[in-house]
């Protein structure tokens, strides 16, 4: 009987585990194609603004191509992570106290908001770039 009882408790202790590790996973996939994303606008203004120069800097540029193949791919992160950051956790996991100490999910939430920004800022700076420039 409490064999059985320590083999669920670990069952349950697992998959608490691995839900955290799946959506901190996800977080950092979102991230990284928010970085993605500013690859052809935005990182090669604030490259020349930290003093790093040469010429592959103007060949980032040709990245703009693949714009909407990483607007997908880190769209589709963040949607996960934000479905792993705002799930609910079930009762029943918690019954037993295996996750009496639960993932930190104000931080992940803060991560992934920061990189929809991050994304929403690459997608339209293109479009705002020339109101920009005429003042």
């Amino acid at each position: 009987m409490e064999q059985s009882f320590t083999a669920q408790t670990s069952d349950q202790t697992r998959q608490v585990s691995d839900d955290a590790a799946k959506g901190w996973g996800a977080t950092g996939f979102g991230v990284l194609g928010a970085v993605a994303m500013t690859s052809c606008c935005i990182l090669p203004l604030v490259l020349v603004s930290f003093g790093v120069t040469g010429v592959f800097i103007a060949q980032l540029g040709a990245l703009y191509a693949y714009k909407w193949y990483t607007f997908a791919l880190s769209a589709t992160f963040l949607r996960y992570g934000f479905y792993k950051a705002y799930k609910p956790v079930a009762a029943e996991a918690c019954a037993d106290g295996t996750c009496s100490r639960p993932i930190n999910r104000k931080i992940m939430r803060a991560t992934l908001w920061a990189a929809t920004a991050i994304v929403v800022v690459a997608m339209t700076f293109p479009y705002i770039t020339p109101f920009i420039l005429k003042f």
